[in-house]
Parts: C-alpha cells; sequence; structure tokens
C-alpha cells in the first residue's frame, strides 16, 4: 500500500463506519438487554404480557 492510497481507502471506508454505528445505535434497545443483562420484575413482566398497557 502507498502513501496516495491511504487517503483514498480511508474516505471509502467512512460511510461503511458511520452506517456500522448508526446500526449499533438504532439496535441499541434490543442488545443491551444481552449484553448487560435483564433481570425483570414482576411488574416488567406484567407490562409485556399486557401489552404495555
Amino acid at each position: 500500500m502507498t502513501a496516495a492510497t491511504r487517503p483514498a481507502r480511508l474516505r471509502a471506508a467512512l460511510p461503511w463506519a458511520a452506517l456500522a454505528a448508526g446500526l449499533a445505535i438504532a439496535t441499541y434497545p434490543a442488545w443491551r438487554l444481552l449484553v448487560f443483562g435483564y433481570a425483570p420484575t414482576l411488574d416488567d413482566l406484567l407490562t409485556l404480557r399486557c401489552f404495555g398497557v
């Protein structure tokens, strides 16, 4: 890789990095439970079962 192609490769990778960051932020509510754990209380379970009503 020459010094001239590094900026071009970086410029080509930036949209993909932004897309990956956006995807991670958009799906945060779903994977947060897997990463940080979830200990629901009875009230939480009843809220889920009753569809948030």
